[in-house]
């Protein structure tokens, strides 16, 4: 890809729809959405209790340097457009997720005439065509989930909106504080603060991003994604955000057909094992035989498709949420024990098998090797860092909330002290929009408390353990076996093995796990973390891992971070209803408790993904923004609230002011009342 594209085509939003506030469309605007890239921040000359991020040393207060290419007119990927172009006048062309060559049939010399001219122009632009194509598949939409429309977000396209045209200028800011520096603060943040809000972010750690964290070689200069590293073409909000922050977005090689699938001590390439998988020595049925995994899998998932059929989509996944996967799968589905452990060893499948049957799905609507991916050129970490630019309020560093106080015109913000910064006794702000994770949340001491219900949701919230395994290779010996991305499978402690781009470095993603395969890595150091990952890489690909390998590389254990507590957000079934009610996996996330918003990934779906927690973002930006003004259009869909006071911040020591007017506020809510 060359400079910059327009996102790729959609195959449907692959979320489960929630019982979501009804939203005002007409708040937005007919104006881009905004990019200020150069947007300092207010001076005071009080002195801050906290590390502020400044436009001037933001990007020296984050974890890795500065990296240039954060607007898509700065950076075009060259090494992509390279390939492309070259690939059109040389014969290669992409195909599937590997690279092959072709060679073009050459016409013979004898003869000649107009017809032999018109056939070699001919063929010349079929030649060009074919590589073009196949070179843009990346981009293209596969849609093949037959519940495409169960996991689709009705509030999709308003959301859409508000990422490509931004919000009504407000004549009346509020003043929001927004806990949590991740993708969902940030967008949250961006959002109000371009629609005329002042807007405050605290975050408890040392940096920004959240589970965006990229690790950057300070030697070499190649990049490994520690968080976040892709992004289903499906994901059309994330796409058009990416594209109006000025990130280019390239191909991600989900599937590679020479990469390695190892399991019952046999070895075999992945294209023998998709035409073939008994040959990996599972003893299949019949029916089940000459079928690829993915088939399989979806096979087992024919009699779900005609529940979704004959109880409607609502009724269907009630029912499936009670079922784990693997009940599902040797019940209704009836798949063969060998069938079923095929699926947990080739595609991971095992580590969502005690989940809820209804979160597999999901699960499996965003991931599969047969979808298209791509990521961000030059790292993810180029986003939150674009969203942090784009930003003229201040962002608190080290600042961990550690109680929230509701008056009848405010919101008390109380900050508790860290390493490094002076105690900041409270902040009031107007509404506060809670981003952090669920465990993060609990920590928080609310006054009034939560109501039991929604403590519950809270409680219920279960996140899967997730690591990754970096190892810094010499140079990338997997190219001696014609792998050039793509993933590699097996039973070893390290499960999954992805493999870098060509021409983007040696830096080799040697382990990811999640669920229980990632306690093989618990509580061992790093240096032991990575010799593990080295011997399974050696394994597979032979000894000279060992000699290849510079000795250095990263581990991130996403369970163990103090902050996120776990990789992402997934839901086990459910054992039992109360008094008939739904679960606290339907538990309304977007209904606001009083002057406090929720959002993030664990507010939506699908879990898992960064699209999830900026969709989030949006719809608490939605209703903030929406306060103003719908007491008039519908008080018995909203919570009435008074005319908040004069804003006011205390500190210990220093200070700071915030003097936005004050407006008369109420939220919006689903037609089904919440119960909060």
């Amino acid at each position: 890809m060359v400079g910059r594209q327009n996102p790729p085509p959609s195959f449907g939003a692959n979320a489960q729809a929630h019982h979501r506030p009804s939203l005002n469309t007409n708040i937005l605007k007919n104006a881009p959405f905004p990019h200020r890239p150069e947007c300092a921040c207010s001076a005071t000359r009080r002195r801050r209790p906290f590390p502020v991020l400044r436009l001037r040393d933001r990007d020296s207060s984050l974890s890795s340097p500065p990296f240039p290419g954060l607007t898509g007119k700065a950076a075009s990927f060259e090494r992509a457009g390279k390939a492309v172009g070259e690939g059109g006048a040389s014969g290669y062309s992409l195909h599937g997720c590997g690279t092959e060559r072709r060679r073009r049939p050459r016409l013979k010399k004898e003869g000649g005439g107009e017809e032999r001219k018109r056939a070699r122009y001919l063929l010349v632009l079929v030649s060009i065509f074919v590589s073009l194509v196949a070179s843009l598949d990346w981009k293209t939409s596969h849609s093949q989930d037959p519940f495409e429309k169960c996991m689709h977000d009705p509030d999709y396209e308003v959301l859409l909106n508000v990422v490509t045209l931004g919000l009504n200028r407000t004549s009346k800011p509020q003043r929001v504080i927004v806990v949590g520096a991740g993708v969902a603060g940030l967008v949250a943040a961006k959002v109000l603060s371009d629609a005329g809000h002042k807007v405050t972010i605290l975050e408890a750690d040392n940096r920004i991003g959240g589970r965006i964290l990229t690790y950057r070689d300070r030697k070499t200069g190649w990049i490994g994604e520690l968080g976040a590293m892709r992004m289903p073409s499906s994901h059309r909000i994330l796409h058009a955000l990416c594209k109006s922050l000025g990130l280019n977005l390239t191909k991600f090689t989900q599937y590679d057909e020479n990469t390695w699938i190892e399991v019952n001590n046999l070895k075999l390439r992945n294209y023998v094992v998709e035409r073939m998988p008994e040959k990996l020595g599972y003893k299949l049925r019949p029916g089940e035989k000459g079928h690829s995994p993915e088939e399989i899998y979806q096979m087992g998932l024919n009699q779900a498709l005609k529940d979704v059929k004959t109880l409607g989509c609502r009724k269907a996944m009630k029912k499936f949420e009670k079922h784990t996967l693997l009940e599902y799968l040797l019940g209704e589905g009836n798949l063969s024990q060998a069938a079923v452990q095929l699926l947990g060893d080739v595609m991971s499948k095992d580590g969502f098998f005690y989940l809820s049957f209804a979160e597999a799905l999901r699960a499996h609507s965003c991931l599969s090797d047969r979808l298209r991916y791509s990521r961000i050129v030059g790292g993810w970490d180029l986003l939150p860092r674009a969203l942090l630019s784009s930003l003229s309020g201040p962002v608190l560093l080290h600042a961990p909330v550690v109680a929230l106080t509701q008056g009848p015109h405010d919101v008390r913000v109380h900050v508790g002290s860290s390493r490094g910064a002076r105690v900041l006794k409270a902040m009031t702000a107007d509404v506060v929009l809670l981003t952090a994770s669920g465990p993060a949340l609990q920590r928080i001491s609310f006054s009034p408390p939560l109501t039991r219900r929604r403590q519950e949701a809270l409680r219920a919230l279960h996140y899967l353990p997730a690591t990754k395994v970096y190892l810094s290779f010499r140079r990338p010996f997997w190219y001696d076996e014609h792998i050039q991305g793509g993933h590699s499978s097996t039973v070893r402690p390290s499960r999954v093995i992805f493999y870098p781009p060509p021409g983007e470095g040696a830096l080799l993603l040697a382990s990811y796990t999640w669920s229980d395969a990632a306690a093989a890595f618990a509580g061992l150091s790093q240096d032991e973390a990575m010799r593990v990952a080295l011997d399974d890489v050696a394994a597979l690909h032979g000894p000279m891992a060992y000699r290849l390998w510079d000795r250095s590389g990263a581990v991130k254990r996403w369970a163990e971070d103090p902050h996120s507590h776990g990789g992402f957000v997934v839901q086990p079934p459910t054992l039992w209803r109360e008094d008939g009610q739904d679960d606290g996996q339907d538990f309304d996330w977007a209904a606001p408790y009083g002057r406090v918003y929720f959002a993030g990934e664990h507010t939506a779906y699908p879990h898992g993904w960064v699209e999830t927690a900026v969709k989030s973002a949006l719809r608490a930006a939605l209703l903030i923004h929406s306060r103003e003004g719908s007491l008039l259009a519908d008080n018995r869909k909203g919570l009435l609230h008074p005319e908040p006071s004069r804003p006011r911040c205390e500190f210990q020591k220093g200070g700071a002011t915030h003097t936005p007017a004050p407006p008369r506020m109420t939220a919006l809510h689903t037609s089904k009342r919440p119960r909060h």
